[in-house]
């Protein structure tokens, strides 16, 4: 991994490749459908759906407001401050498709907060799965909730070959807002 951005992990897309094969070797269980949290699920969904052999592959979409800002600022000052997770809300739903007494792994790509997969959980439990597990390539230290499967945990923002360097930009930007006194 570079680490040429202080705080900020850069991955290749040939580290990405080396984290979802470890995490398909933890899968141990079949499953019928993958549920990608959209965006930065997409990906390792899609690799581990093809690794696996599942043809089933669809997308739920929940923001939070923290996720477009970054951290959240200090009530007194205006200024960031460290990040509140906030509810997630569902922007793009699951619409009709039947996830009944179905094996389901919903795969993201990072674990922050966890408020993101709480939501979209819960929309998926509404369908009455048979089994629900999460895969995601990497938790962060402070998330309250625990995967099923799970790479590595991270403290470090993260930065997938798959994101913009707009978003990168916007990191940075956050990154140095936080270290002013």
């Amino acid at each position: 991994m570079k680490r040429n951005i202080p705080d900020i992990d850069i991955y290749t897309w040939d580290e990405v490749n080396v984290i979802c094969k470890k995490l398909i070797a933890l899968i141990d269980k079949p499953f019928d459908v993958i549920v990608c949290i959209m965006r930065g699920g997409a990906v390792p969904g899609v690799i581990i759906a093809n690794e696996l052999g599942i043809d089933e592959v669809i997308a739920i979409k929940i923001v939070q407001d923290g996720q477009r800002k970054g951290a959240n600022p200090s009530e007194d000052t205006g200024e960031p401050g460290v990040y509140r997770a906030e509810k997630g809300v569902v922007l793009v739903p699951l619409n009709d498709f039947n996830l009944k007494g179905k094996r389901v792994l919903v795969v993201d790509d990072v674990l922050d907060s966890g408020q993101s997969i709480k939501t979209a959980l819960n929309e998926i439990h509404k369908q009455r799965p048979a089994d629900v597990k999460l895969a995601v390539m990497q938790k962060k230290t402070y998330s309250q909730i625990e995967p099923d499967y799970c790479v590595e945990t991270r403290t470090n923002w993260l930065f997938y070959p798959w994101m913009s360097l707009r978003e990168l930009e916007e990191m940075k930007k956050n990154l140095a807002r936080k270290a002013r006194p």
